[in-house]
């Protein structure tokens, strides 16, 4: 099961392509993340020891990252699900897939999280192959997220909403998602599990956000030293990747 895979991407900037298209790639570029956080979230479990100095900064990491993939999971609900593009829920003029059902990963999630929270109160009863064992769901997350991308079809987008429509859901999805995020968190882990070997562009940044970044990523610096990616320059931690077609 692991390494998981990561979803095919491209490497130009999707704020040039028309959103409709661009919607898979902005997407997969995220689900990457997820999926290159419980790859290396299933490495260190299987690494670190009880009294290991990092361990702390571990389960904090794992309890963020719950919140975030639960809230991208939300999010993508809402997207397709509610009214925000267009009038009506665009999975209602699409084929079912664009909505995976992920109440199984969001259930095992959350039972991650607890077990995490419950280490870092009683950091004496740590045991990382419970942490292994509880990333169960990773597998159908990963399954899931390709099925989902693999049957959206941007043709038919362009039937049932406009670019304007697509960019204006879009957006006030992400702005949704920060807000229920903890961005102190959300921004840094970002950018410490994107790979800018397959994109430069994303995620969008404007220049008062880059400078903010080193800012944000003190409150959780060293949970970020555990990263794939240094958070500021994106240079690799970790091995290559295999990436998988939609």
């Amino acid at each position: 099961m692991f390494p998981l895979p990561m979803l095919a991407t491209i490497p130009i900037d999707l704020e040039s392509m028309d959103s409709r298209h661009a919607i898979r790639y902005h997407l997969a570029f995220m689900k990457n993340t997820i999926l290159r956080a419980l790859n290396n979230i299933h490495t260190h479990a299987r690494e670190l020891r009880r009294g290991d100095a990092r361990l702390e900064a571990f389960l904090q990491y794992v309890v963020g990252f719950c919140d975030v993939l639960i809230l991208q999971i939300h999010a993508d609900e809402r997207l397709f699900g509610s009214p925000v593009v267009v009038d009506v829920a665009l999975e209602k003029l699409l084929n079912e897939g664009c909505i995976q059902d992920m109440r199984k990963v969001v259930q095992g999630a959350e039972q991650l999280k607890k077990l995490a929270q419950k280490y870092a109160k009683h950091p004496g009863d740590y045991d990382g192959h419970e942490i292994v064992t509880h990333l169960s769901f990773s597998e159908e997350f990963a399954a899931r997220s390709w099925a989902q991308l693999h049957s959206l079809d941007c043709g038919r987008l362009e039937e049932v909403c406009s670019e304007v429509e697509m960019r204006r859901g879009l957006r006030q999805i992400t702005d949704s998602f920060v807000r229920q995020s903890d961005v102190a968190f959300l921004v840094p882990f970002i950018h410490s599990h994107h790979d800018k070997e397959t994109s430069q562009y994303w995620p969008t940044v404007s220049p008062e956000g880059r400078l903010t970044l080193p800012c944000l990523a003190k409150t959780y610096a060293k949970s970020w030293e555990l990263a794939p990616f240094d958070v500021s320059a994106g240079m690799r931690r970790e091995r290559r990747e295999n990436r998988i077609k939609f």
